[in-house]
C-alpha cells in the first residue's frame, strides 16, 4: 500500500475529525465566529483545505509503530488547528491578502476579528490535545500538552525573528536557521513525536522522531528559499522574482548580502526592474549563494532520511506505513532544485 492509497484513506478521516471537533465545542460557537474558522479551514465558499501534512505525519508515524488511529487522532486534530492558528496570525503580521487563492481572514473580516479567530483556533488546539486523556494514559496526555506549549513558544520565537529581520540590515545565517527551526521545524518535529508517543514508544524513539521531523521541516523551508529564486514557475506556481522584489530576506539573499558587495548595493534599489531582478539573481549565483543553499538543503534532507532509516531500516521494508513515510519525505523534498 503506497502513500497515495494511505492518503486516500486517512485524509477524509482527518477532515471529518477536524470538522466534528469544531462542531462539538463545550458550548455552541456563534455563527459568525464559526463561519470565520470554517472559512479559513477551507470548508466555506468553495474553499480548498490545506494539505494536512502535520496530522498525516502524526498518523503515519503512529501506524508505522503499530499504534491505534483512535489514540492518535486528538493529537493530529490539535496540530492542524495549531498550524492554522499560526497562519491566521502570520497573514495579519505579513499583511497577506490571499492564501490558497482566496481572501485571508483579516482581509475579509478585519484585523481585530482575525486576531480573535486566531485565538479561538489556538484554544481549540489546546482542547483537542487534552482529548488524549480519553485515548491514552494520563502521563502521555500530560506530556503531549506540555510539548504543545513548548512548541508554541518556539513558534513565537521564530516569528519574532522573522519579523525582526525586516528592520535589520544584516542577519547572521545562523540566526536565520534558528528562525526556520522555530517557524517550521518545531511543529513538524512535534507531529512526528506525537505519532510515536501515542503508539506507546519509549523516549529514545521519540527523540529520533523529533530529529527526523525537525530536519524534514528545515529542509523543506530551505528548498522553498531556493525555489523562490531559482525554481521553475510552472512547477512552484510563483514568480522567481517575488522574493527579490518583495525584499524577503531568505537564506540565499542573506548569503548574498554578506558575500557580495555588488548584490548588497543592488538590494538597496526600492523597486527594481525585471532586468535588475535577473541581474541580482545572477549575482547570487556568482557569489556562491545557489551552491550554498543547495548544499544546506541536501545536508538537512540527508539528516531527515538518516533518522528515518535508524527507525525503519531498509527503507521500512515490510511496513506499509513506514514506507509511506519515506515516500512522503521524497515527495516533499524532491522538488526541482
Amino acid at each position: 500500500m503506497n502513500l497515495k492509497s494511505l492518503q486516500q484513506q486517512l485524509l477524509p478521516k482527518i477532515e471529518t475529525h477536524l470538522q466534528t471537533f469544531l462542531d462539538n465545542q463545550p458550548f455552541e460557537l456563534t455563527p459568525g465566529l464559526k463561519e470565520m474558522l470554517s472559512y479559513h479551514m477551507g470548508w466555506e465558499n468553495g474553499g480548498r483545505p490545506g494539505k494536512r501534512i502535520r496530522p498525516l505525519l502524526t498518523l503515519l508515524c503512529n501506524q508505522a509503530f503499530g499504534g491505534a488511529l483512535s489514540d492518535a487522532f486528538p493529537a493530529a486534530v490539535s496540530l492542524e488547528y495549531l498550524h492554522n492558528f499560526t497562519l491566521i496570525h502570520d497573514d495579519i503580521e505579513d499583511r497577506s491578502p490571499q492564501r490558497h487563492g482566496q481572501d485571508t481572514v483579516w482581509y475579509r473580516w478585519g484585523i481585530p476579528q482575525a486576531i480573535n479567530a486566531g485565538d479561538a483556533m489556538f484554544s481549540i488546539a489546546q482542547l483537542a490535545m487534552l482529548g488524549l486523556r480519553e485515548t491514552c494514559p494520563n502521563d502521555v496526555a500530560l506530556h503531549a500538552a506540555h510539548r504543545l506549549n513548548e512548541v508554541c513558544l518556539h513558534l513565537t520565537q521564530g516569528q519574532y525573528l522573522d519579523i525582526s529581520f525586516e528592520y535589520e540590515d544584516s542577519v547572521p545565517l545562523e540566526t536565520y536557521l534558528m528562525m526556520i527551526e522555530g517557524k517550521t521545524g518545531a511543529l513538524v518535529a512535534l507531529a512526528a513525536e506525537l505519532g510515536g508517543l501515542t503508539a506507546g514508544k519509549h523516549a529514545s524513539i521519540i527523540r529520533t522522531l523529533s530529529e527526523f521531523g525537525r530536519n524534514l521541516g528545515i529542509a523543506f523551508q530551505i528548498q522553498d528559499d531556493f525555489l523562490g529564486i531559482w525554481g521553475d514557475p510552472k512547477i512552484t506556481g510563483k514568480s522567481t522574482a517575488s522574493d527579490i522584489t518583495t525584499k524577503k530576506k531568505t537564506l540565499p539573499i542573506l548569503y548574498g548580502l554578506q558575500n557580495s558587495t555588488e548584490f548588497a548595493s543592488s538590494w538597496q534599489v526600492v523597486s527594481p526592474t525585471s532586468k535588475q531582478v535577473q541581474h541580482m539573481a545572477d549575482l547570487l549565483e556568482t557569489c556562491g549563494a545557489k551552491d550554498y543553499v543547495k548544499q544546506h538543503a541536501e545536508h538537512t534532507t540527508d539528516q531527515a532520511f538518516a533518522a528515518l532509516e535508524t527507525l525503519f531500516p531498509n527503507h521500512g521494508e515490510g511496513n506499509n506505513y513506514a514506507q509511506a513515510l519515506f515516500e512522503m519525505c521524497e515527495v516533499l523534498l524532491a522538488r526541482k532544485m
